[in-house]
């Protein structure tokens, strides 16, 4: 069964084309509160894009899909084309930052023969490809200000010309498009015509990056895994808890992408017993992992009771370790712990001098005058030997 097929009966009785689907004797497949269409997940805000999808994928609404790279834009149009009663029609992609300038007209709207310079024959542009289908049209941000134009008018009517050529086209076209930039600091640098933007957002939909829901990554472990054995043909893998937990702690700047290559790379690469273990990471992976979980110490689990707790007092402890670190980081020079924690030098000295009689340094306890101290290697309380840096 293809993803079309499939997710149609995910779908349900949402839409009668899924009805027919099933009439078809095309099979059931039960969209799992994990993920669909191949996107897993189970935080809040992917169940929440999940019923995005379902919802707009009845409907022929425009999307703009927002989300840092690596973070599943292309997969989630994939699924709202899936999900449509478009489905039997093509859905066609069109990779705009890819693509020269002087050639992504041609290659959205077509060109007639003659229409530039080796243009010996006439071409069929995407847009035309994808009528009664759905258009991806990923970093929509890169498009020049001469196409967004011509782009505004299809949205607008479904109209356009071909390069070249004086007869107007119509399409019936979905429209979804996708971007890692921010439109918004594009539309008010005017790079970004304000009128596109909106048309474009008729559905947002903002993708979560990785770091933002740790919480799914042992289930994406666990699918990834499953997929390079079952469609790839490579061995059945395992990862031990200790590396779970590092791959958890991982910030991923390149979100499922780069764990999902991550995976593929260790299996291919992996140990005759199928067991990933800590030490299978690359170590970049690991110090940075491993700086993570000692980082997430600086903020306790705290144990409210019957009191509470001093809300004050703990986040005046959040903004000592913070500090402590940054000065751990910079070796104790105060103008690059204020850089690091995109303070003014001086504001930073006041929050150092105002710390002096809460550490007890003006009495002397532990310290010279005007010094806070800092535990290596991560600042905190119980991490070993510990420095000072000074305030004056």
């Amino acid at each position: 069964m293809d993803l079309v097929e499939r997710v149609a009966c995910e779908v349900g009785e949402s839409t009668d084309a899924a009805a027919e689907a099933r009439a078809d004797g095309r099979g059931h497949a039960h969209a799992g509160e994990e993920g669909i269409a191949g996107i897993i997940g189970s935080h809040p805000s992917m169940r929440a894009i999940f019923d995005v999808i379902r919802r707009v994928a009845a409907t022929s609404a425009t999307v703009l899909i927002t989300g840092e790279s690596g973070t599943g834009k292309e997969l989630v149009a994939q699924a709202i084309h899936a999900y449509s009663r478009r489905r039997s029609q093509r859905l066609v992609p069109v990779h705009c930052g890819a693509i020269p300038e002087d050639l992504l007209e041609s290659e959205m709207f077509g060109h007639e023969r003659g229409a530039f310079t080796g243009a010996v024959s006439s071409r069929v542009g995407r847009f035309k490809l994808a009528d009664g289908g759905t258009i991806f049209l990923d970093e929509i941000g890169d498009m020049s200000p001469k196409l967004q134009v011509k782009l505004l008018r299809v949205l607008e009517n479904g109209m356009f010309e071909a390069v070249g050529g004086v007869t107007t086209q119509s399409v019936d076209v979905r429209v979804v498009a996708a971007t890692n930039s921010n439109l918004q600091e594009e539309v008010a640098a005017r790079r970004f015509r304000e009128d596109l933007y909106y048309r474009l957002r008729v559905v947002p939909i903002e993708m979560p990056a990785l770091r933002d829901r740790r919480e799914d990554i042992p289930l994406m472990v666990e699918w990834f895994l499953e997929q390079l054995h079952s469609t790839k043909g490579l061995p059945k893998f395992r990862v031990t808890d200790e590396t779970l937990a590092l791959l958890m702690a991982y910030r991923w700047p390149g979100n499922v992408r780069e764990l999902k290559n991550l995976l593929e790379q260790l299996v291919v690469l992996g140990r005759a017993d199928g067991v990933i273990r800590p030490e299978d990471l690359p170590p970049a992976l690991q110090a940075r992992a491993r700086t993570e979980v000692s980082y997430g110490s600086i903020v306790p689990p705290w144990d409210f009771g019957a009191q509470g707790i001093d809300f004050y007092r703990e986040m005046e402890s959040i903004e000592d370790r913070i500090i402590a670190r940054a000065l751990d980081i910079s070796h104790g020079n105060k103008k690059e712990a204020a850089r690091l924690l995109r303070l003014n030098r001086t504001t930073l000295l006041e929050k150092l001098k105002r710390r002096r009689q809460i550490l007890g340094m003006e009495e002397g306890r532990g310290a010279s005058e005007g010094c806070l101290p800092m535990h290596e290697p991560c600042g905190l309380p119980d991490s070993g030997r510990t420095t000072q840096a000074c305030v004056a």
